[in-house]
């Protein structure tokens, strides 16, 4: 997969550079631990905090929050909506944050926002999810190209390499998804031409939607496999085979790994699952907006794209030490 290279969008992480010394300049610097002791606050506002895997990327961001020696400012919606998540963005700068960490749930809708809240000389990474433009100082996100080719072969393999399958999304225009979507699509084409991917269905995030698609599709005798995209969806499709009886009948490869999907995998509901690294995106990210703003971390030294890798867990690995890495658990 060809990153986008910090040369191309250099200009994002200047202007974020220049703004810092500006304001450190004018007296203005966002809160860095001022004469009082007080310490820097990096703000991060996530999205859908009822998800486990939300729940495990916050255990990451306290753990390097307490190791850098900053206050963490932890906030989001329990639902996936840019409408109630812009009031919360806001209400987070208005503490005059030394960094925001954000999940961008819409990546058109956000853009002037995040180019206006870097323009003032806040950094901003994005995690999860990601920007249609590269306004923010860095994205991390997973590498969701190759995860969707890692769950067309397992998925490929539970079938025997034949049927029909059907592909349950988030929303349209979604790009960290459409990748999820599109890996998956470009991998079953390439490689196992005796399987025909239906067109995707959308739940919104929406379990009960979700839930929906997958029991109308289960009725269609030639559908063998459901993939989906976001735990939200996973969960729907995995109660509408569970309500047909066709545990097992119909294959299932979901994204996230929560531990009640886990206990679902074992049971054979699931045959694989995308396992992401919420923890280390939480980590990762707050490490480096407090290295920046303690000054031992150049944002120009930054590439403005990072990946990071998905591991499949199956029946196989799922009790491996290696798997046991990628399994949702809260543990802060």
């Amino acid at each position: 997969m060809k990153l986008i290279s910090r040369g191309s969008v250099i200009g994002a992480a200047s202007v974020i550079a220049l703004a810092l010394t500006s304001c450190s300049a004018a007296g203005t610097t966002p809160d860095a631990g001022g004469a009082d002791g007080a310490k820097p606050t990096v703000a991060f506002v996530a999205a859908q905090m009822t998800a486990t895997y939300f729940q495990v990327m916050q255990c990451g961001a306290e753990a390097a929050a307490d190791k850098y020696g900053v206050d963490l400012d932890w906030q989001g919606d329990a639902n996936w909506d840019l409408q109630t998540q812009t009031p919360l963005i806001n209400a987070a700068v208005q503490g005059s944050p030394a960094g925001l960490v954000l999940v961008p749930t819409d990546p058109v809708g956000l853009i002037e926002t995040v180019e206006n809240i870097a323009g003032d000389g806040i950094p901003v990474i994005t995690v999860d999810g990601s920007l249609d433009e590269p306004v923010e100082m860095q994205n991390i996100r997973t590498d969701n190209l190759s995860a969707g080719a890692l769950a067309a072969d397992a998925l490929a393999a539970a079938i025997g390499e034949k049927g029909t399958v059907l592909v349950i999304a988030s929303f349209p225009g979604v790009a960290a998804n459409a990748e999820r979507v599109d890996g998956f699509a470009e991998r079953m084409a390439e490689a196992y031409p005796n399987v025909t991917v239906l067109p995707t269905e959308y739940s919104e995030a929406d379990q009960a939607k979700a839930s929906q698609k997958a029991a109308a599709a289960i009725t269609n005798p030639d559908l063998v496999g459901i993939y989906t995209t976001l735990a939200p969806a996973s969960a729907g499709a995995s109660a509408a085979i569970q309500a047909a009886n066709k545990s097992g009948v119909v294959k299932l490869v979901a994204y996230d790994a929560d531990p009640s999907q886990v206990a679902d995998l074992k049971a054979g509901i699931y045959d694989a699952l995308v396992a992401q690294d919420p923890y280390g995106l939480g980590y990762d990210s707050v490490e480096r907006i407090a290295k920046i703003v303690d000054g031992s971390l150049d944002p120009a030294s930054l590439e403005y794209q990072e990946y990071v890798t998905a591991f499949i867990i199956d029946r196989d690995n799922v009790d491996s030490d290696e798997a046991q890495r990628y399994i949702y658990v809260p543990t802060c």
